[in-house]
């Protein structure tokens, strides 16, 4: 039972943090997210200590937890490890992904392209976070989406935090130029477009680092915020993709 609340405070928490609910540094107090989230504090701090696996939280030099904060280096880290995963999951995707599961990826693309005309640029980082989560999936490679899970999270926050201070992201045009790759099953038009597009994505975010390393000084994310609506209500077909990672716009790519 401990361990089922604590999976579910945990899965709560990541899903703040990675929409963006959560600002990076937000102190977060373990009596007000216990109250909040209605947990109690053993389950709640096993919670904690698995994001703090997965970087999504950390201790300050004080010991009081806190939502991570991202710098330079470690967006060029995650970038890094990124590409190389992104042109494993192509590879593998164009040998082992049936037809049906290649076309089932135009789903996301409509989505994200409906969600662009329509200027809501939040179920459009969604629907492209799906199309990503989705070519992880018909990879067939639990390898690959285990390794990779943690850098997803991580680059859907950045996504969502990026998204919601940029007032028009461009529609990323790679994504139907991946899916064009995949359909025809050529592995180098699709790892070059693939490289081109993380790199592309890696460049918005250096741009924004303020937003990614958070405001300076303390300030907390307390039980009024944890009693507040979700910031994000998306279409059906891009809501799968958020809760598959709970995963990832800016370059809204």
């Amino acid at each position: 039972m401990v361990e089922s609340r604590s999976a579910a405070a945990a899965a709560e928490l990541k899903r703040r943090i990675v929409q963006g609910n959560i600002a990076p540094g937000a102190r977060l107090s373990e009596r007000a997210i216990s109250r909040g989230l209605n947990v109690s504090r053993t389950p709640l701090r096993e919670a904690l200590l698995q994001l703090e696996s997965e970087r999504l939280v950390e201790r300050t030099s004080s010991g009081a937890w806190q939502a991570g904060r991202l710098t330079e280096r470690d967006v060029r880290d995650i970038f890094a490890v990124r590409r190389q995963l992104e042109v494993l999951a192509v590879r593998l995707a164009i040998e082992r992904a049936s037809d049906l599961e290649v076309a089932s990826l135009e789903e996301f693309l409509v989505a994200s392209e409906r969600a662009h005309d329509s200027l809501d640029y939040l179920s459009m980082t969604l629907a492209n976070g799906g199309f990503h989560s989705a070519v992880y999936r018909i990879t067939h490679s639990s390898w690959l989406t285990t390794a990779m899970e943690p850098i997803r999270s991580q680059t859907v926050r950045i996504r969502f935090l990026i998204a919601s201070h940029i007032s028009a992201p461009e529609y990323p045009e790679s994504h139907r130029q991946i899916y064009d790759a995949l359909v025809r099953r050529n592995v180098r038009t699709a790892e070059a477009i693939v490289t081109d597009h993380v790199e592309d994505d890696l460049k918005v975010a250096v741009r924004h680092l303020s937003l990614l390393s958070g405001p300076p000084g303390v300030f907390y994310y307390d039980e009024a915020d944890l009693a507040a609506p979700s910031l994000v209500h998306a279409p059906a077909s891009a809501t799968a993709a958020s809760a598959d990672a709970t995963t990832e716009k800016p370059s809204s790519r």
